[in-house]
């Protein structure tokens, strides 16, 4: 689940936290180091994630003169970059320094929290809830969908109320399938879209969720880029 303090958004579950250091495992994401007390930077991969011990390993910080510090258990900082997802965990300390045929690497447990913060490298439209844009997203964990109310959008994702708490609650990352309509320009159009993150208001019972549109038809891409568009011009109005 996710946590939401000075409008900065954090994972705290051992599942949330693997599923990004997972893709930035996959995706070969090259990670800043940044020790306490000192203010180089330096570089390394995530090499392996493993949930079941909360723990992941990392690639031998470059340049080498990190592995002093590394090794003297100095606690430290990572930054890295999904697909636009800041992403960022401190106060790492690396448990064991281990060596195979490659070199050195380290291994670490999960961190307490970490934060991820989408860059809002589009404008945001705030839709009207008598527009009703209604959206319902699907996956094999949740095979009836999730489906609720499109609170804002932009040309690169939007933002989804549900009524009541969804179970279970999406990972980062997790990919749907997408279906919605866009009734002001009376288009409908179906894509992929990630997860990225996700709070339960308990006070309103009410499910907040942020999604990614994945890769989509350029007809739909220009209905969408159209849609927030008029929906902008009407704020203005």
């Amino acid at each position: 689940m996710a946590t939401i303090s000075n409008n900065e958004r954090y994972y705290t579950s051992a599942g949330d936290i693997f599923s990004v250091l997972r893709t930035l495992q996959s995706d070969r994401s090259s990670i800043s180091i940044q020790f306490n007390g000192n203010g180089a930077m330096y570089s390394s991969l995530v090499l392996d994630v493993s949930l079941k011990n909360r723990t992941f390993q990392l690639d031998e910080f470059t340049p080498r003169e990190a592995h002093r510090q590394a090794e003297a258990g100095t606690p430290f900082s990572m930054r890295a970059s999904i697909s636009g997802i800041r992403v960022h965990a401190k106060d790492l300390v690396v448990e064991r320094v281990m060596k195979d045929d490659d070199g050195l690497y380290y291994q670490m447990k999960f961190p307490e929290r970490l934060l991820y913060l989408q860059r809002r490298d589009a404008f945001r439209a705030w839709v009207p809830g008598t527009l009703m844009v209604a959206s319902t997203c699907t996956n094999k964990n949740h095979p009836k969908g999730i489906q609720g109310r499109v609170q804002n959008m932009s040309a690169t994702g939007f933002r989804l109320i549900v009524e009541g708490k969804v179970n279970p609650p999406p990972s980062m990352l997790e990919e749907f399938d997408l279906v919605m309509k866009l009734p002001l320009i009376d288009h409908e159009f179906a894509c992929p879209a990630e997860a990225v993150y996700v709070q339960y208001q308990q006070d309103q019972n009410q499910t907040m969720l942020g999604f990614r549109f994945g890769n989509m038809g350029r007809g739909d891409q220009i209905a969408v880029n159209r849609f927030v568009t008029q929906l902008q011009r009407e704020s203005i109005a």
